[in-house]
Formats: structure tokens, sequence, C-alpha cells
């Protein structure tokens, strides 16, 4: 197959997933804009003070939250791959198995996770955070943790529709979410329109409310859809007709992607926690710790906006390398990854420019603190650096998973963010109190090195299932040496 037909498959499977995922994102994006924009434009230390303590509290509550959701999402990411193999061989009851074994599977997880983070959420009071930016994280987590089901019951609903290669549905759901948020929000964060002022609590309530109208928008749309109702058809939910083996082929891709997603989100949320650890309980270096929390959620607020319109890509490469592999057709499969790895090369480099260039503006999109915006800038600048490495890593971990090599890249991830990635920014963050810009750069290391290995394992692997084919003829590669 040409490069160029590679690409125009790859667009049109990952364009809508990337308008999908920045919907996604948006709704956080949203909650932190309106959260900092508390108060107005400061015209009194007591606003500014309110907008930057909100950021903090949110920036907490996200981190915990975001840490355990990625740990479902990972798991539920089982499916897709499962769907489009199924899909290619044109077995539409045994599609219908995988996603009624699945639905069971993501809701139960989802209210084990639930039921954690209630757990968790007091200890939050030890963790050497400010104190009155934890006192307004609690009851932004508890409602935040309420929406956890109904995510998971749209999740399960997704990858069922992206499987089969159907995107629109999900993006339309996702853009439909992003407006009731807004709305809700602008009424209960600011109390507006007769609205109560929640400040903080009110973005979660408009978070968890979207999420419940985007489940059941997509429900209805998938439930009446052609190509989903057949499959939907075949689902099954009596007792008798669920199978052992078909939990353990889910789990045995969903637990190690979950995990390798974890591993992921977890650093990045621990990261949270260091910038806004306080080495003194004097007033001014809590504030210090209050602009380190509040500059680290700005600069990973836009890092995951580009990351995750990256997942469109990542879902590209899981889906057509998913076909491929039913198909038994090792060539293309080897060519759709390159291809796909070529596109998020392009895009992140673009992204990382225009952090660079705008670094000083993107800040002031949330609050006004001078402070806090030249920390952000700082930040902004190893974000733009990672950029490739994190747009590579996601799109490998895509292209493995939709080959079923799940459990080597979970070990790859945890050694890359776990022995790697926090040693290196904890020490420099707080042994060197180089504070949030040391935590980042250890984020950047671990980054990278997730990108070397992944890329080392997708090129033995493919060259694996290549020689075990002696018929099939790579043609890609000398085109992408010619680029």
């Amino acid at each position: 197959m040409e490069l160029k037909e590679h690409l125009r498959r790859n667009i049109k499977l990952a364009l809508p997933v990337m308008i999908t995922q920045m919907g996604q994102i948006s709704v956080n994006i949203i909650d932190n804009i309106m959260v900092g924009g508390l108060g107005g434009k400061y015209d009194n230390i007591e606003d500014e003070v309110l907008g930057k303590t909100s950021l903090a509290a949110a920036s907490l509550g996200n981190s915990l939250f975001f840490a355990i959701l990625v740990f479902a999402f990972g798991f539920s990411f089982a499916l897709s791959p499962l769907i489009a193999a199924e899909d290619s061989k044109g077995d539409k009851k045994m599609a219908g198995a995988y996603f009624s074994h699945s639905l069971v599977l993501n809701v139960t997880l989802s209210v084990c996770l639930f039921l954690l983070i209630t757990f968790l959420k007091p200890l939050m009071f030890y963790m050497g955070q400010p104190a009155d930016v934890v006192e307004k994280c609690i009851p932004y987590l508890t409602i935040m943790t309420f929406s956890m089901i109904p995510l998971m019951i749209f999740q399960t609903f997704r990858q069922l529709s992206e499987g089969l290669s159907l995107t629109i549905p999900v993006t339309i759901a996702t853009v439909l979410s992003n407006v009731v948020n807004i709305v809700l929000n602008y009424g209960w964060v600011y109390g507006n329109w007769g609205f109560p002022r929640l400040e903080v609590a009110g973005a979660a309530w408009g978070t968890f409310v979207a999420r419940l109208v985007m489940m059941i928008f997509l429900l209805i749309v998938l439930l009446n859809f052609k190509k989903t109702k057949s499959v939907l058809k075949e689902a099954s939910f009596k007792v008798a007709d669920f199978k052992k083996i078909i939990f353990k082929r889910i789990a045995s891709i969903g637990i190690p992607t979950a995990l390798t997603s974890f591993f992921e989100m977890s650093a990045f949320s621990l990261a949270a926690f260091v910038c806004g650890y306080t080495f003194t309980n004097s007033i001014a270096d809590q504030e210090l710790a209050k602009i380190n929390l509040a500059a680290h959620q700005i600069a990973i607020n836009l890092a995951s906006t580009t990351f995750m319109m990256c997942t469109g890509i990542g879902v590209a490469a899981t889906v057509r390398i998913g076909n491929q592999l039913g198909l038994k057709d090792y060539k293309t499969l080897r060519e759709a990854g390159w291809s796909c790895i070529m596109m998020v090369l392009t895009f992140m480099i673009i992204c990382g420019v225009l952090f660079i260039m705008f670094r000083y503006q993107l800040p002031t999109i949330y609050l006004d603190n001078q402070d806090v915006i030249n920390l952000s800038a700082q930040l902004l600048i190893i974000a733009s650096l990672f950029q490739m490495s994190d747009g590579i890593q996601l799109v490998l971990l895509g292209a493995l998973r939709g080959m079923m090599d799940v459990k080597i890249p979970s070990i790859l991830t945890f050694v890359s963010y776990w022995l790697i990635a926090i040693p290196i920014g904890v020490t420099l963050a707080i042994i060197f109190e180089m504070r949030a810009f040391g935590m980042w750069i250890g984020l950047g290391v671990g980054l990278t090195a997730s990108a070397v290995f992944l890329i080392i394992r997708y090129n033995r692997q493919t060259n694996k299932l290549i020689r075990d084919n002696p018929n099939v003829k790579i043609n890609l590669e000398d085109k992408l040496k010619n680029i």
C-alpha cells in the first residue's frame, strides 16, 4: 500500500477521534479556566488568592481522580482491538460477546475505583499540601468521583464504536457534553442565572451532569445506528451466556493496558503533589507552593490538550493494526504503524513550536497572577521539548495494543516513569529545591525513555511477524528514508 493511502486512512480514523479527545479535555480546561477566574480580574488581593487557591485545589483533585480514572480507561481499551479483529472477519456474534463482557467488567471496576477514591480522600490532609487548598479540593473530588460510573459506561460504548471504525457519534456526544458543561459551570461556579455560587465544587457538578448527558446521548445513537445495532443485538447479559474464557481474553489485554496508563498518569499525579509540597509552615512557603501547583496545573492542562488529540492517531494505529492482524497482512500492519508515527511526530513538532512562541500568552487564559504566568512559561518550554516523545510513545502503545502486545510495554512504561522520571524529578524538585521546574525535567526524561524503549519494541515485534511470513515484503521503509 502506498504511503499516501496509509496517511489518508489514518486521517479518516484519527480526525474525528482527535476532535472527540479535544472535546473531552476541554471539559477539564473549561473547569480550570472558570475556577481560575473566580473573583473576576482581581480587583483586590482577596480575589487573587481565591483564584490561585481554587486552581490549586482543582489541580490536586484532578491529579488523584485522573490517576485512578486512567486505570479504568486503560482497561476499557482492550475492547477496541478485539472488536476490530472480529469486525474484519465479519463475526458479529463474537463482537457482541466481547461487548457485553467488557461492559460488565468496566462497570464493576468503576464501582471498585469509586470506593478506592472515597477511601483515599482523607489522606490528602497528610501529604504536605496547603490546608486551604485541600479543604476546597475534597468537595470537588467527591463530586467528580460520582461521574466515574456513567463515564465508564460511555467509554465502553465508545470503544465498541471506534473498534467498528465509527468515530462520528462519539465526537457529537463529546461536543454536546462540552456545551452542557460550559452552561452549568457558568451557573454553578459563579452563581449566575439563579444558581447557587458553589465555586470549585460547582465545576465538579457541571462536569458530572455533562458526562451523564454524554453517556445517554451515545447510548441512544448507537442503539439506533445500523452497524452498532447489529452487534448490540448479539450482546447478551444472561448469566448463562457469560464465558470465563472471554473475561480472560479481555483481562489479558485490559490489565496490562490499564497498568500502562496508570504508571504514566500516576507519575504526573504524583508530580502535582511534589510541586505543591511545602518545605516549611511559613506563609511565604505556603504561597510559593500554591504558585508552583497552579503553574503545574496550567502547563499540564495545555500539554494534555495535545496529548489527548494525539490519542486519535493512537486509536487509528490500534484499529488499523487490529484489522490487519485479523487479516494476517503483516506487511500492511507494519506500514500502518510507521505511518502513524510520522503523523504524530509532525503534529507534535508544530505543537511544541506553538508552546514556545506563546508561552507567556497561553497561561493568561487561566488567570492574571504574574508569578504563576512566569513559572508556567518556563514549564511550557520543557513541555515543548518532550512533545515529540510524548506523541510517539502514545501512538506506539496503541500500535502494540492492536497487535495484542501489552505485557512488555506495560513493564517498559513502569521503568520509564517510576524508575527514571520520578526519581529524577523528586530529586531535582525537593532535594535541589527546584520545585515544579525540576519535576518537569524528570517527566521529560521519562517520556523520552518511554518513546525509545517502545520504538525498539515495535520494530522487533513487527520484524518478527515478517520473518514468520517470508513471502511478505516491506516497501515502506525505503520511502521513509527519502522523506
